[in-house]
């Protein structure tokens, strides 16, 4: 699905092909969704929060925030697209010569596109750990509620980064991607938890002072 496609289709049809029995959309396609809506989270505190303070450079916050959500949209698009072609090299006759070298490229491709959707999730976590000190009171919760759906952006795209790379036969690339994967669960996983202290030490003091 493109970002002109999301344009037409609604948030209902949506649910309603990925609760189907389709292959498309899944489990990674959902995660990009997810990190949309944290960066459309994003969007919607710089757009309360810029016309009361001056602390950051709110037009930038809001064309990176859009950016992000577009560009979460792309790679949910770009998931189902890389699903399509492991399953047409799967559907290959085993004895077809092409069939090992198609589903490889297939795996990698699928396996890199989630690892972009958790890297970009990282970009967004880091956007909001800046945004959580600055966000007025009667707002601040929708950070830590932006937060926690890039979190789980990221998590979710690692399991399909996961799910790709033990079919990998490439032992360097195999080994390249997960520590690539660690590095990006290990950030993500540090700044969320650092903006959920940020955000509860705003909205309950007293719990965080015992």
């Amino acid at each position: 699905m493109s970002s002109s496609a999301w344009t037409d289709e609604s948030l209902a049809t949506y649910f309603e092909r990925l609760g189907s029995g389709e292959p498309t959309p899944g489990g990674g396609s959902a995660a990009c969704v997810a990190g949309a809506l944290g960066a459309s989270l994003g969007s919607m505190v710089v757009a309360v929060v810029s016309r009361k303070s001056d602390a950051l450079d709110w037009a930038e916050f809001a064309s990176a925030f859009q950016a992000l959500r577009d560009g979460f949209l792309v790679l949910a698009e770009d998931d189902e697209e890389a699903f399509r072609v492991v399953m047409a090299a799967l559907r290959l006759p085993k004895e077809d010569p092409s069939r090992s070298a198609r589903l490889q490229a297939g795996l990698k491709q699928a396996a890199l596109v989630p690892l972009t959707a958790a890297e970009r999730a990282v970009d967004l976590l880091r956007r909001l750990q800046t945004l959580a000190p600055n966000a007025s009171d009667s707002i601040v919760s929708d950070v830590g509620a932006g937060a926690h759906l890039a979190l789980a952006a990221l998590r979710s795209s690692l399991l399909n980064v996961d799910v790709n790379l033990r079919a990998l036969k490439n032992p360097e690339l195999r080994a390249l991607l997960a520590q690539r994967r660690r590095e990006i669960d290990e950030a993500g996983s540090a700044l969320c938890a650092d903006i959920a202290r940020t955000v509860s030490a705003r909205l309950v003091p007293d719990v965080q002072a015992r």
